[in-house]
């Protein structure tokens, strides 16, 4: 799944010279949290909702009653935006975005193309993207599959299961401290006992398909 499939194409945008009051407004009725500055059609900085509030916040502790108003109003995008601002382009892996994200602590990315701006990408593109993978939105349920043996595919853990007849809807692996690894699979179905079954008699560990974290051993 590339950035551009998930992306928000056309955002709303801002200028260098946009007032405080009008991005307010901007956030509020769209429901945004961030907003690109462009100056002549350049990507220049970008702002989010916590830039509003602490520029809102260092006004009033600057002043007061009409004088902190005016202050407020005559605050520009320009003298509020981030300009150190970390992109992406469209045809970067989603993961990618995901990665950029969580290494640099921010909730949205800027999609460019060379210097144009083609739409922006957020944390909650990401989650919903993650949910939609998970199969989570349908009835489901899920098992995690502990995998000793280091050499070893995944090919026989999901031919147990679809053998059991269990359609599998997703596949996610995770190392874990051990060294072991986790294979975590999402059945198209609310009853994965003999799913359970059948990879316990080939001696794998499963976690408890009803939710509790508690092991089903198979005596390894």
């Amino acid at each position: 799944m590339l950035v551009r499939d998930v992306m928000q194409a056309h955002p709303v945008t801002a200028t260098l010279e946009t007032r405080l009051p009008q991005l307010i407004r901007l956030l509020q009725r769209r429901g945004f949290r961030h907003v690109p500055v462009l100056d002549a059609g350049k990507l220049v900085g970008i702002i989010s909702d916590r830039d509003l509030k602490q520029s809102m916040v260092s006004a009033a502790t600057i002043t007061e009653g009409r004088e902190r108003d005016r202050l407020l109003d005559e605050l520009t995008a320009g003298q509020i935006m981030a300009r150190a601002v970390v992109t992406i382009g469209p045809m970067f892996g989603i993961e990618e975005a995901a990665r950029l994200m969580a290494t640099r602590k921010i909730s949205a990315l800027p999609v460019t193309e060379g210097d144009r701006l083609v739409g922006l990408v957020t944390e909650t593109d990401v989650l919903q993207l993650f949910v939609r993978a998970l199969g989570v939105l349908e009835p489901s349920s899920r098992l995690d599959v502990i995998v000793r043996d280091r050499t070893a595919g995944l090919g026989e853990v999901v031919r147990v299961v679809e053998e059991a007849g269990a359609r599998i809807c997703s596949v996610m692996t995770l190392e874990l401290p051990t060294g072991d690894r986790e294979v975590a699979l999402r059945l198209a179905t609310i009853n994965p006992g003999p799913a359970v079954t059948a990879l316990e008699a080939r001696g794998y560990v499963v976690r408890d398909a009803a939710g509790s974290g508690r092991l089903r051993d198979a005596g390894l």
